[in-house]
């Protein structure tokens, strides 16, 4: 058997996900979609693909998944379907793959407590047996002693069927299978920098929790963020690290961690801070992105919490724990607390700092500082001096503006983008070459009433040659025409990452 290709980890730790949510045991989803359990807990296991998406759809329906669940997953499955179709294949599923009459017909009891059909009280369960004298009463049916070699033919024939079936479902699934962080595999505590099948449990784990990350085995910055969280979340030891009570912790938690939406965060930041709404919105924003449980760890052993990032040292000044400041309404409240006794956020900790690599010498800032007023690059940088002219950037040019923390890119159709963090601008380009300084006036005098964020944007190709795409979690993989449209948005080519297949791809937004 050939290496496994890590779309059908990823199919089938989606699978597994939407199984311990249910509560649901192989027989029972067996039950429920007419699937035998031996071809689910292949599924699940990695180890089979369906070869239609209407098997993976009843297991998740039967576990009560979500629509954009259903989306998700069905995107998992045709990543894995091509994986299969490029020659790389796991184990070849023997077990009937539709429907099991075996696994799948029979309820537990019928309504009266028996199991099985009911015999005819008139047939004779020994056809080899003389019938009895007319003049004596035959007894009920049930009742009757069957002859002993019809019951030694019936537990023969019990033992041949049991033996079939177990020799084609093989064994149940094992503690290892079921729960590899505490298997031998993962003996080792998981932590930044690691990948592998061990950091994709971890992963799955967590976004069953409703954690926000992408489950693709690689230990980021991301995943430190959310193990940290889930560790404070659960009141167990916060390290960062996966050791092995946070694993059985992941296991038996029942936390959740999926929060306040950015939209209900810049909604309350709002009416807390009447008298500087926006630049408290800003401030949140450049500090956490709006997430509630964002969590940054400095080299000293301190770390930064929540919406606004309050240090360890205010934290306790405030008279709070990590678990409350990873609370909106706390985190908020607790700050605007803070600036009633200030008018400023002096408090806090700089945004650049924050959220942003520290930039080379004579490179602008992704984002600028918030104690203070925006601050132009200095001269040797390589982006041009600010333009007050009417002229609209045109596609493939990055601008930013002198009172705007965000990197913009017009795209085609002279659609307005903005680059979230300083992360997904590096996985993109190469520097901040290019990068024009212009007018606040711009939006206005060019009709952008609002830009779409380029999330979690990457750049990739299916092989080691052909078409160059760009993906981001709104549109998936969007095509880019060609090499002149590539070069057009300044885009790097060490940035381009090879992946065995591409699904699915949004042929009608292509990046000319």
């Amino acid at each position: 058997m050939g290496s496994r290709p890590g779309e059908f980890d990823e199919f089938a730790a989606c699978l597994r996900a939407l199984k311990d949510r249910a509560g649901l045991s192989y027989g029972a989803l067996a039950r429920r979609t007419r699937i035998s359990s031996s071809s689910l807990h292949r599924y699940c296991s990695g180890s089979y693909v369906p070869q239609d998406y209407g098997s993976a759809h009843r297991f998740a329906t039967a576990c009560g998944a979500s629509p954009e669940e259903l989306r998700r997953l069905h995107r998992l499955w045709a990543l894995a379907d091509a994986a299969r179709e490029s020659g790389v294949e796991g184990e070849q599923d023997t077990g009937q793959d539709d429907t099991d009459q075996d696994d799948t017909d029979q309820d537990d009891t019928d309504q009266d407590g028996t199991h099985g059909p009911d015999l005819d009280p008139d047939s004779n369960p020994d056809p080899a047996a003389a019938p009895p004298p007319a003049s004596t009463p035959r007894p009920p049916w049930h009742r009757r002693t069957p002859h002993p070699l019809v019951t030694l033919a019936l537990v023969l024939a019990l033992g041949a069927t049991a033996w079939g079936i177990a020799a084609v479902t093989g064994p149940g699934p094992t503690d290892d299978e079921e729960r590899p962080l505490l298997s031998a595999k993962c003996a080792e505590p998981v932590s930044e920098g690691q990948r592998g099948t061990c950091v994709r449990e971890t992963q799955r784990l967590l976004a069953r929790t409703g954690a926000e990350l992408d489950v693709d085995g690689d230990f980021g910055p991301q995943t430190l963020r959310r193990v940290t969280a889930f560790q404070v979340l659960s009141r167990i030891g916060v390290s960062g690290v996966v050791d092995g009570e946070t694993k059985k912790a992941l296991y038996a938690s029942k936390v959740r961690m999926d929060s306040w939406s950015p939209a209900k965060v810049r909604q309350r930041v709002r009416e807390v801070f009447r008298a500087v709404p926006d630049e408290a919105v800003d401030l949140a924003d450049c500090q956490s992105r709006l997430d509630p449980l964002h969590v940054v760890p400095h080299t000293d052993g301190t770390r930064n919490w929540g919406l606004f990032q309050i240090p360890d040292a205010v934290l306790r000044k405030l008279g709070g724990t990590p678990r409350e400041a990873m609370d909106p309404e706390w985190n908020i409240r607790a700050v605007h607390r803070l600036w009633t006794r200030t008018k400023n956020f002096g408090d806090l900790p700089h945004c650049d700092r924050a959220t942003a690599p520290v930039p080379a010498p004579g490179e602008p800032d992704l984002v600028e500082a918030s104690g203070g007023p925006p601050t132009a690059p200095p001269p040797d940088a390589s982006a041009p001096p600010a333009s007050t002219t009417a002229v609209c950037p045109a596609p493939g040019q990055r601008f930013k503006t002198l009172t705007d923390l965000r990197i913009y890119l017009v795209g085609p159709g002279r659609r307005l983008y903005y680059v979230p963090d300083a992360i997904v601008y590096f996985n993109l380009w190469d520097d901040w070459n290019g990068v024009a300084v212009v007018s606040a006036d711009v939006f206005a005098e060019c009709g952008w009433g609002e830009a779409r964020e380029l999330a979690n944007a990457s750049l990739v190709r299916r092989g080691s040659g052909g078409r160059t795409y760009i993906w981001d979690a709104w549109y998936g993989y969007r095509p880019i025409a060609d090499r002149t449209a590539f070069d057009r948005y300044g885009f790097s080519k060490a940035k381009v990452r090879t992946r065995p297949s591409l699904s699915p791809v949004s042929a009608d937004a292509m990046w000319r």
